[in-house]
């Protein structure tokens, strides 16, 4: 069965907030690196096991993927991987857990 990726609007704003900081000093680094994340959470898509069990939760269904310097939270189910959060790695993780971002 595939799964499906799904955005939380949180991520979704992480992302776009990332794209938009980097676009300020080179339009061509921030596509490319929005591009690696993408790609990075494609691999989720195929092999949901493939990111460890964030630390930080100890709850098996959400994980990471590193696509340096950042940090792809995500959640597995039957049905899809939904990104719960991307953050920079010298950021806190705070209220991602089984329901998402708080």
């Amino acid at each position: 069965m595939t799964r499906r990726l799904r955005w939380t609007e949180h991520a979704a704003t992480q992302l776009g907030a990332i794209a938009e900081y980097l676009g300020l000093a080179s339009p061509v680094y921030a596509e490319q690196v929005i591009d690696r994340v993408v790609r990075r959470l494609e691999q989720a898509v195929a092999y949901p096991e493939s990111g460890r069990a964030v630390p930080e939760l100890g709850q098996d269904t959400v994980r990471e993927l590193i696509e340096p310097p950042y940090r792809l939270i995500y959640q597995v189910d039957a049905a899809s991987i939904t990104v719960l959060s991307i953050l920079h790695g010298r950021q806190e993780l705070r209220g991602v857990g089984e329901s998402g971002p708080r």
